[in-house]
Order: C-alpha cells, then structure tokens, then sequence
C-alpha cells in the first residue's frame, strides 16, 4: 500500500465501547490522506455512512485507539472533461475499506467499490461520486459484519498473549495500559473470564497506588492553609479515590477535618460504592472508565509502517 498519512476520525466516544454486555468489538476509522479530494465535508459523510452500517452490525461501536481499524482510501483513477458551458468533470473513484491491527500491521479483510461523479469541478464531481456510497450498501454491511467474526477470531487465539502482555505493563506500574489492554477482549472470546479476573487484581493496584499519591497531594494543599481555595484544590485529589483503596478511610477522615473546617461551605463527597451487594461489577466499572481515559489521553495512534 501507498505511503499515507492517516487522520484518526473520532466516532462514539462513551463506555459502550467497554459494555460488553452484548459482546462488543470497538473499531477506530482512519482516511488516507493522500491527496485524493477527500475533503472533511466528505469525511463527515463517511464517518456516519461507516457508523450506520456497523449499527446494522450488531455488536460494533466505535472507539478512540482501538488495535483494530477500518481503515478508508480513495484514489482517483479516471478523469476526463466533458466540453460544454460550463465543462463537465467526470471522476471515477476507487474506494477501499480495510480491516486491520492498526499495531502489527495485519490486514483481516478488505472491500473496495468503484464510484463515479459528474461535477461542474474536479470538487463537486468527487463529492457527487463519494454521496453515492450508502449505509443500506449490503457489500458495506457484509463487510463490517465479517469484520466482528474476525476480530472475534483474532481474541481466541491471542488472549494469552494479550494478558502476559498487560501482566508486563502492571509489573512496570504502567497499570491503566494493562487495565486498558485486558478491557478491550470482548465478553464472547475464550479468555474473557481470566482477563476480568486479571483486571481486578491490577485494578486494586492502581486504586492503591493512586489512592496513596492522591492522598498526599490532598493533605499538602490543606495542610498549606484552611483557607476554601486549598479546599476546593484538596477536593479535586480526593474526587480521584476509589472507594476500595487501602488509603480510602485515612481519605474519609481528611474529609471530615475539612468539613468541620470549612462547614456547609464545602460540599463535597468521596467516590462510594451504590450498592454493596455488587461490587465487584462496579469494579469493572470503574475500570472501564480508567481504559476509557488512558484511550482518551494518547496523543496519537501508532500505526505500523505497513499500513502508511
């Protein structure tokens, strides 16, 4: 494949791509920036037409940083002009959809379709051709749906890897990349299970260790005046404790000194549990919120040189 630069093309961003519970696979879309015509109006357009058509794929949503990519790229191969007042721009466009590990730079699948446009310019013409694409397009919908089976493939035979992997990265503190990595296995694959149960044991690691961080970072602000300036800076390291961190009832107390410090002035609550008969689904909860932010936070997707 030609060298590109690709543009990630943010989709739905929320905890859906972590739900699970319907055995969700989470897809980023890239564009080739090749110098093509694709314009951000025709991006647009793209995004939702690939965003309708992974609806109708039942169990494909759309997230930042995800290993796996559709990845979109179009060229132009035809053009001629049609004499006239005003000239008539005819495009033909070849338009290719791939499926890949934005990482390793595998290729599972791909699905190509040729488009053609008439334009009063080379602009309007290549606009023209790219509305023709729809959603309802049934190759488009196959393809997308295949893309879950293979994915799912992928999962089933890579989950071991991919939980000596984040037992690496939570061995050398990185615990939110572990956390993220074991999250992103779908609830259907074989290794399932053991990542959630890897995902608690490292999920207690971070809460601990950010608990203790957190914790001192809120004392020395307080301790640095009673004033409701310090408060509110306390506040905003309590608000990061998880309420099952070892230092979470030394937090609750800093709590209260404030409190009788600064009385109904400061209003603040600690992160608790809603319900006490379930908490370890709120763990994971609260661990798809900390994948959810380490995927947010990367400045920028790596991908293999293969696919640029």
């Amino acid at each position: 494949m030609r060298k590109v630069v690709f543009t990630l093309l943010l989709g739905i961003v929320s905890l859906t791509g972590f739900a699970q519970s319907d055995c969700d696979i989470a897809l980023s879309v890239y564009f080739g920036n090749n110098g093509s015509g694709l314009t951000e109006q025709n991006k647009s357009y793209l995004r939702n037409v690939i965003r309708n058509a992974m609806l109708q794929s039942s169990g494909l949503s759309s997230l930042e940083d995800s290993q796996f990519g559709i990845i979109v790229n179009a060229d132009v191969v035809d053009k001629h002009i049609i004499a006239g007042a005003p000239a008539k721009t005819v495009l033909s466009i070849n338009m290719v959809f791939s499926l890949a590990d934005i990482h390793d730079g595998k290729q599972f699948s791909s699905y190509t379709i040729d488009l053609n446009g008439v334009g009063n310019s080379q602009g309007i013409a290549f606009n023209n051709a790219i509305r023709k694409l729809k959603s309802q397009n049934k190759s488009l919908s196959d393809f997308t749906s295949k893309a879950k089976d293979k994915i799912i493939d992928y999962y089933n035979r890579n989950y071991f890897a991919i939980i000596k992997k984040a037992e690496a990265e939570a061995s050398m503190r990185n615990y939110e990349e572990a956390i993220y990595r074991l999250m992103c296995i779908p609830v259907c694959c074989a290794g399932y299970d053991e990542a959630m149960s890897k995902v608690r044991i490292i999920y207690k690691q971070f809460v601990d260790r950010q608990c203790h961080e957190n914790l001192a970072q809120a004392q020395a602000a307080w301790m640095s005046g009673y004033t409701s300036e310090n408060a509110a800076v306390a506040s905003i390291f309590l608000s990061e404790i998880y309420p099952d961190a070892a230092c979470y009832e030394e937090a609750m107390d800093l709590v209260a000194e404030i409190k009788r410090h600064m009385g109904e002035e400061w209003n603040f609550e600690m992160k608790r549990w809603s319900d006490m008969m379930n908490v370890q689904a709120q763990q994971l909860k609260f661990a798809r919120e900390i994948a959810l932010a380490y995927a947010q936070n990367q400045p920028q997707t790596v991908i293999h040189p293969l696919l640029r």
